[in-house]
């Protein structure tokens, strides 16, 4: 049974690679067979990857290439149990990833341009919810925050109010950076431990969802 994670959001900007390859990194480091799929025409996630020092490997997959059932084909393909979808932030790219989708996570920063682009990427997600008997699920990320400010709580209680579950917030850490600049994972510190609580969380979600009835990503 492979298990697919969209990474989305209808703004660029937000962060989208940098938890992509960090949540693709702690999969690997639990055990787990994964692969990333960079589907932005950006192919961040493939810069990264080009030292080669990441433990798991990352297959590029633009949309914007070929057709949307050609896309979910290929991506199907790929020969991983745990699939991390760095996906687009255009509407097209959204609604194919999440369409394969057994979980979606939307990191959203603490800017209104954000809140507005995210409440586009729910009501995609809804729209594909009531074709897959309400599938994906999803993980709303508070990004590039410190929990500790008013800034940070403000963001958490305005995700929260949108009635779903809301991960630990990711801080805005050097060691994301370096990372990117190393090719690898941030390892130790507070980014680490903040990727290690937002991986529980979909661990968590992924055993629920193996458990559910009506689990499917064919219609997509």
């Amino acid at each position: 049974m492979k298990h697919v994670i969209a990474v989305a959001q209808r703004k660029g900007g937000v962060g989208k690679t940098t938890i992509a390859v960090s949540v693709a990194g702690e999969i690997a480091r639990r055990g787990r067979d994964v692969a990333l799929i960079d589907s932005d025409p950006q192919t961040s996630a493939c810069h990264w990857a080009e030292p080669g020092n990441l433990q798991f490997p990352v297959y590029e997959l633009v949309l914007a290439d070929q057709g949307v059932q050609d896309w979910v084909r290929d991506a199907g393909q790929v020969p991983a149990d745990y699939m991390v979808i760095d996906t687009a932030p255009t509407d097209r790219a959204l609604g194919a990833s999440i369409a394969i989708a057994d979980l979606v996570l939307v990191p959203c920063t603490p800017s209104g341009l954000d809140i507005e682009a995210m409440v586009r990427t729910l009501e995609i997600i809804d729209a594909v919810r009531a074709r897959r008997n309400g599938f994906p699920n999803m993980i709303l990320v508070p990004n590039r925050v410190d929990a500790r400010t008013l800034e940070g709580q403000q963001l958490v209680e305005e995700l929260e109010g949108f009635g779903e579950v809301v991960s630990p917030p990711i801080g805005d850490r050097a060691d994301f950076i370096r990372a990117f600049s190393d090719g690898n994972v941030a390892t130790g510190g507070g980014a680490d431990r903040e990727i290690r609580m937002l991986c529980d969380l979909v661990e968590e979600f992924l055993a629920r969802i193996e458990r559910a009835p009506g689990r499917s990503t064919s219609d997509g």
